[in-house]
């Protein structure tokens, strides 16, 4: 692989971060929350019911406590339980799709273009088991945006998918073509699709997260920030942005600042909230870096 293809798989791979963080469909199942985003005291008290007795709604939220601390190898196992048990298949192919995203960072560069397609088969076989399935379509649709094309990026293919978006959902269609309109250079009008995307609903939080990236690929840093402090309180479902990954994404806007102090303090937050060791490791090598 040329040094040229690793750093757009390298792009790709920071890019489709944002969908680490979008929700799945607005099922009561995928819409539970985690107090105080305490995956580790989810998994503990699933993991102390006998396996053979828990129900499928307990592997499913054990799956996404799994992944979520970065334990993907369990993460696999028991998606593929629900999968096999077609429990919510919607959800839980939508979730493997994830767990493959999030993959893509630990395996060695000559599997990560596989298991990029990997996820996008899991999310595609998601909206074959569910067409309402919005999430799983816009991760479809953002994986075409961000992927070069030698990994199955088509930005053609991206547009395309905007009509079936805007039926199910025109905040997640004004997100969408928010980022297709970014991949085609067009920057003002994607801050305007970004912003028509916010609204009052359950998943404010993925929307102003969006908005956030979008303003620090932009070198707009005093906005990503001020957008990155209204998520401060913002009650949060499993499938929003955890709170060590905002804090994160604050200590690297006020970096870009140069605001140093503030921005130690803020990774040394995150380094303190996160329970993935991935997210670990980047606040650690923020810090290193200062």
């Amino acid at each position: 692989m040329t040094r040229q293809n690793n750093k757009a798989l390298r792009k790709l791979i920071g890019l489709l971060i944002l969908l680490v963080i979008a929700p799945v469909s607005a099922s009561t199942l995928s819409s539970f929350s985690v107090p105080n985003s305490d995956f580790t005291a989810l998994a503990n008290r699933i993991n102390a019911i006998e396996s053979s007795r828990r129900t499928l709604d307990q592997t499913f939220q054990l799956a996404v406590a799994s992944w979520r601390m970065g334990q993907l190898k369990a993460a696999h196992t028991l998606t593929d339980q629900l999968i096999k048990a077609d429990f919510e298949p919607g959800d839980s192919l939508y979730l493997k799709g994830l767990i493959y995203l999030t993959e893509v960072r630990e395996v060695n560069v000559f599997k990560k273009i596989g298991t990029a397609k990997k996820a996008l088969k899991a999310w595609e076989q998601a909206i074959q088991a569910d067409s309402n399935h919005i999430l799983a379509l816009f991760a479809v649709t953002a994986f075409y945006v961000n992927a070069p094309s030698f990994a199955g990026g088509d930005l053609d293919a991206a547009t395309a998918r905007l009509p079936q978006i805007l039926a199910l959902d025109p905040h997640y269609h004004e997100l969408a073509a928010g980022l297709i309109a970014e991949k085609e250079g067009q920057p003002e009008i994607a801050a305007k699709r970004l912003r028509a995307a916010l609204n009052n609903g359950p998943d404010q939080p993925i929307m102003l997260f969006q908005l956030a990236q979008f303003y620090y690929r932009a070198e707009a840093y005093e906005l990503a920030t001020q957008t990155l402090e209204t998520l401060q309180g913002f009650p949060l479902f499993w499938h929003h942005p955890v709170p060590s990954m905002i804090t994160l994404m604050q200590g690297l806007a006020l970096k870009k600042q140069g605001d140093l102090q503030a921005s130690q303090e803020t990774f040394e937050r995150a380094r303190a909230l996160t329970q993935n060791p991935s997210l670990k490791t980047w606040a650690e090598k923020e810090l290193a870096e200062l």
